[in-house]
């Protein structure tokens, strides 16, 4: 058997591999890297994918704006503010969710924590909200004056 070695075949494959390798080189270069703290994984993310979403009751009566709902700790340990501020002179509160954690060392086991905040404003007001400084999505559901906020339970954000 008398094998002819096409070299126009050869420098094909030749360039073939040479792709091949450059493209898994740069692949390795630009992917994203995950930084590993504490035992947690964090990958890059959007920012609106960043921003946390809270579900929560809403009722207006009688002038008050009241606001209840659920939202997760991550250890019974941490502690959950919300209070109101008024950012323009009855256009615009928002509400500012803060957590602080205590002195003692507690293990870290998701912990569900009811919140309610009130406050006095026009029905029409701008409601937003932040938690810890970083924006959060509100869901506000209605609730009407004639009914209990605290039926039902706390709707979970």
């Amino acid at each position: 058997m008398n094998y002819r070695i096409n070299s126009k075949a050869v420098a094909l494959v030749l360039l073939l591999v040479a792709v091949a390798i450059a493209l898994f080189a740069w692949t390795l270069v630009s992917a994203p890297t995950e930084v590993q703290k504490d035992g947690l994984q964090s990958a890059t993310t959007t920012a609106q994918d960043a921003t946390r979403l809270l579900t929560a009751k809403h009722q207006y009566r009688g002038g008050v704006h009241t606001i209840a709902g659920q939202v997760d700790l991550p250890t019974p340990c941490h502690k959950l503010v919300v209070e109101p501020f008024f950012t323009e002179p009855e256009k615009k509160v928002e509400l500012r969710f803060s957590t602080t954690v205590g002195e003692e060392s507690c293990a870290t086991v998701v912990t569900p924590t009811p919140f309610k905040v009130t406050f006095e404003a026009p029905e029409t007001i701008n409601i937003n909200a932040v938690w810890d400084g970083a924006p959060v999505r509100l869901n506000l559901l209605p609730v009407g004056p004639d009914s209990s906020i605290d039926d039902g339970g706390y709707v979970k954000g």
